[in-house]
């Protein structure tokens, strides 16, 4: 059985690859010609575009693995089917539950793939690939360093850092100035957005104000303040689920709890990133039961067809689960690992059905 494993991992590995390259491909160029209309603006033009959109793609990699795992998998296992190898392996003696099994272990590795490209790649990259755009078009009122990004709003600065490695939050520093240059006070926020009004929306901001009588202190759970920057440069500012990993979003879960702040879109997005990792491997062996079923004698169109309709669906339930579990204040994990755990049922039942 091990020849046999090697064998269906290089076959299926090879069109995995494939689909992957024709999807990030297609990504690439609709990250690139998004950027288009920003060109010129700053010091941003085609090649600085196409920086980001190389540091986008490991993110966009991690997003589309599983769509091309299924496409790849239905592809590779349908190339063997029309040759007959796979006929040849059941009369051999090669049972529908072992070449399931020797399938898994693809699916397996290409799961400790998926985890980490969400992990250690994608997300560093995706956010610096941000701080890099907003630096470049915003000469002067930005810049970013990869671990933090300085923006200027008038005569205040701001610092935004990511999550640091003790278990803290980075959060946002603010170092107002007066009309003379000199420092006029020093904030911490937690985050900020930006409201209707477009307003700051400082959380739990403390601030000290240098006055002439000493040193004025305040403190608040939300803080307002105007807001005259670029939506890339509050971009920045936010932090965003998709630029965290999966450790970060854990902690910053942690510290939400801690202060009794909204940790539901969080925690769907952690345990998000953890299902998804895991449905990587039904996604492979999902592949098998349409191989010997119905769809045997199909073309390679057909089982395309079929794989992007299960992709989108997947995609479809999952993207809605997310949006309608916090509308709805559903349990988060719930709402993360129904379409993995649905997946999976759906693959075993499709295997018992072809036995």
């Amino acid at each position: 059985m091990k020849v046999v494993r090697r064998y269906l991992f290089r076959s299926i590995i090879g069109t995995i690859l494939l689909v992957l390259s024709v999807l990030l491909g297609l990504a690439a160029f609709i990250e690139f010609v998004t950027q288009l209309d920003d060109i010129g603006t700053g010091s941003y033009g085609t090649m600085q575009a196409l920086i980001y959109t190389l540091l986008k793609l490991p993110n966009l990699a991690y997003q589309m693995l599983p769509m091309a795992v299924l496409l790849g998998s239905l592809l590779g296992l349908g190339g063997l089917a029309n040759h007959g190898e796979l006929i040849v392996l059941r009369a051999s003696g090669v049972s529908l539950f072992r070449l399931a099994g020797s399938i898994m272990w693809t699916g397996l590795a290409l799961s400790l793939v998926t985890l980490i490209l969400g992990e250690f790649i994608g997300p560093p990259l995706d956010d610096y690939a941000r701080q890099y755009r907003a630096a470049v078009k915003h000469s002067g009122e930005a810049v970013a360093t990869g671990q933090s990004a300085w923006i200027r709003d008038g005569d205040t600065f701001l610092n935004v850092s990511r999550l640091t490695d003790d278990f803290r939050l980075g959060g946002i520093y603010l170092y107002r100035l007066d009309p003379t240059g000199q420092l006029a006070g020093i904030g911490r926020a937690d985050s900020a957005g930006v409201d209707d009004t477009d307003q700051w929306v400082l959380s739990n901001f403390e601030e000290s104000l240098f006055v002439d009588s000493g040193v004025k202190t305040s403190k608040a759970r939300r803080q307002t303040q105007p807001n005259n920057l670029s939506p890339d440069l509050i971009g920045l500012t936010v932090v965003r689920p998709d630029g965290l990993t999966g450790q970060e979003l854990f902690r910053y879960v942690r510290y939400l709890q801690r202060n009794e702040l909204d940790t539901r879109r969080y925690e769907v997005a952690f345990w998000s990133r953890i299902a998804g990792a895991v449905a990587v491997a039904p996604m492979c062996v999902l592949a098998l039961p349409f191989v010997f079923g119905r769809m045997r004698s199909s073309g390679s169109g057909t089982r395309l067809v079929v794989g992007v309709l299960i992709g989108l669906v997947y995609f479809l339930a999952s993207r809605g689960l997310a949006d309608g579990g916090q509308v709805y204040e559903l349990n988060p994990l719930l709402i993360a690992w129904l379409p993995a755990v649905a997946l999976i049922a759906v693959t075993v039942v499709a295997i018992m059905r072809v036995r």
